[in-house]
């Protein structure tokens, strides 16, 4: 049997996950010409226009370095063309990392990459991950004027239960995410210790001195320090 890193970098997985990101593109480039095309029909000039385009470019640059530092370090493990696509598409560096460690251990495997983390228990790592990725974009599309509707009934109703609510529900999501540092300890629990001091920091900075603009760059750049400091703790 090949060994799957042969799967997973073969020119078959590169077209096909060239072809998916090539359409997200040109999905990206229609809506860019639409909204131009809006904005002249309200009256925008297009000076304000380009100005937001460029603004925008600029502001997208520091958000995507750790996206690339995340496809740095899952390539390894899940191949450069499918790690590419689902980092450039739907889905981050955590989900991607989990559902596949899932798909694996559902096979009997320990880990991503361990001892009998063979080509069919990759193609399993896959399809957990892309199958578990699709329910948030279907309740979009399905539910989510179902949704947006009872939220605004929830906040006629009671808007401090609303807020509740929604703190409850983005509580949750992150308990999945800082639940495993917490309860195993060392260097993830650094990590994470570390990068929320920083993201501290930097919000307090911005509070103080008025600097509105590291809020645009706060979460990234706490999440850049945060990789770095994995690295360096690691080492020590």
């Amino acid at each position: 049997m090949k060994d799957y890193m042969e799967i997973a970098n073969s020119n078959i997985i590169f077209i096909l996950a060239a072809v998916l990101i090539l359409f997200v593109l040109v999905q990206s480039v229609c809506f860019l010409i639409m909204s131009w095309k809006r904005g002249i029909a309200i009256g925008i000039s297009k000076e304000k226009m380009l100005n937001a385009v460029k603004s925008s470019a600029i502001f997208s640059i520091v958000p995507s370095i750790p996206i690339i530092i995340s496809l740095i370090a899952i390539a390894p493990v899940l191949g450069i063309p499918f790690s590419w696509m689902r980092l450039s598409i739907v889905g981050s560096a955590p989900y991607e990392l989990i559902s596949a460690d899932i798909g694996a251990k559902s096979m009997g495997v320990t880990k991503l990459g361990a001892k009998g983390y063979t080509s069919l228990v990759f193609g399993n790592s896959m399809w957990v991950m892309s199958i578990g990725i699709i329910w948030g974009l279907l309740f979009c599309i399905v539910g989510l004027k179902w949704y947006q509707n009872k939220m605004k009934n929830i906040e006629k109703k009671d808007s401090n239960w609303l807020a509740i609510l929604i703190n409850a529900l983005f509580f949750g999501m992150l308990s999945v995410f800082i639940g495993p540092p917490i309860v195993e300890g060392g260097i993830a629990l650094l990590v994470l210790l570390s990068s929320g001091a920083i993201m501290t920091i930097l919000t307090f900075i911005a509070k103080k001195f008025k600097f509105d603009w590291i809020n645009n760059f706060s979460l990234a750049v706490s999440m850049l320090c945060g990789m770095i400091l994995a690295v360096v703790y690691t080492g020590i």
